[in-house]
């Protein structure tokens, strides 16, 4: 386990009173509130010190509302370093007044326009969209990719075409470990991370293995293939909690990831848990 405290990239909160979240319809474990207090206690004994809230694909129009919520947590809780907010880019220009908005908020970091659910894998290169995001490097905003395995190669070709701004990909690309079928998966991650403005977010791992059967030598594969490509300096650590919780707890996959890199220096062990997240999302 880490000698020092932690930076989480990637936490939701939420609370289905005051904002609408369709995805959220019929889970039973997470149709509920989940807030700073909750993951206090879900994360134990672990001494994490900044997180970077994450939206959580509250309805669309209420995506400004959401920021603004997020802002009100941080008020009242230090740890809240960062906030990577979703806006319309599929608007291309279109999209410049509502990022304008988020970018007076000084905790708002970058954007996710969530792409997971597009059918299309090319939604993302379609040329509206790829005005959107091009638009982000004037206000200083970073694009987190939630994407899909299948959406990995037009992701790459997105990101070849915005130099200028900086892509971080969430939850390795959701590779398919339950059932060990590291292809294409594997070739599509080298390739997205030859381009220098990539970085990777390792989180949602365990989720996308066997939620009740996993165990840490499932995961290595895609721990090490992601280290490997993308280096200890462009990887950042992050939790996906709540979300997680389909899968493991979060102290457990705090264990997990200290045991893959066991055999890596302090230095990087300290990029992955701690540093590499604090420049991306340039943390305080």
């Amino acid at each position: 386990m880490a000698k020092f405290a932690l930076v989480d990239t990637h936490v939701h909160f939420w609370d289905p009173e005051q904002l609408h979240y369709p995805w959220l319809d019929g889970s039973e474990l997470l149709n509920r509130p989940y807030l700073p207090a909750d993951y206090t206690e879900a994360a134990g004994s672990l001494e994490i010190d900044k997180i970077v809230f994450v939206q959580a694909e509250c309805l669309p129009g209420q995506a400004v509302t959401e920021a603004e919520w997020a802002t009100s947590l941080a008020k009242s809780d230090r740890r809240i370093q960062g906030i990577v907010a979703s806006a319309p880019l599929e608007l291309g220009a279109g999209a410049e007044p509502t990022l304008r908005t988020l970018a007076r908020n000084p905790l708002i970091k970058g954007i996710r326009r969530l792409l997971q659910a597009e059918r299309d894998p090319e939604y993302c290169l379609r040329p509206d969209f790829v005005e959107g995001v091009r638009r982000l490097e004037a206000v200083g905003f970073s694009f987190d990719l939630g994407i899909t395995r299948n959406q990995l190669p037009a992701a790459t070709e997105l990101a070849r075409r915005c130099p200028d701004v900086r892509f971080m990909l969430d939850h390795i690309g959701v590779p398919n470990i339950r059932e060990q079928q590291w292809d294409p998966w594997r070739e599509h991650i080298r390739r997205l991370a030859e381009l220098p403005n990539v970085y990777c977010k390792m989180s949602g791992v365990a989720t996308a293995a066997d939620h009740e059967s996993w165990t840490k030598e499932d995961l290595l594969p895609a721990i090490d293939h992601v280290l490997s490509c993308f280096g200890f300096e462009r990887t950042a650590f992050g939790s996906d909690w709540p979300v997680m919780l389909m899968a493991t707890t979060l102290p457990r996959w705090v264990e997990a990831l200290s045991w893959a890199v066991q055999s890596a220096s302090d230095k990087e062990r300290r990029a992955l848990f701690r540093d590499t997240g604090i420049a991306f999302y340039r943390l305080s």
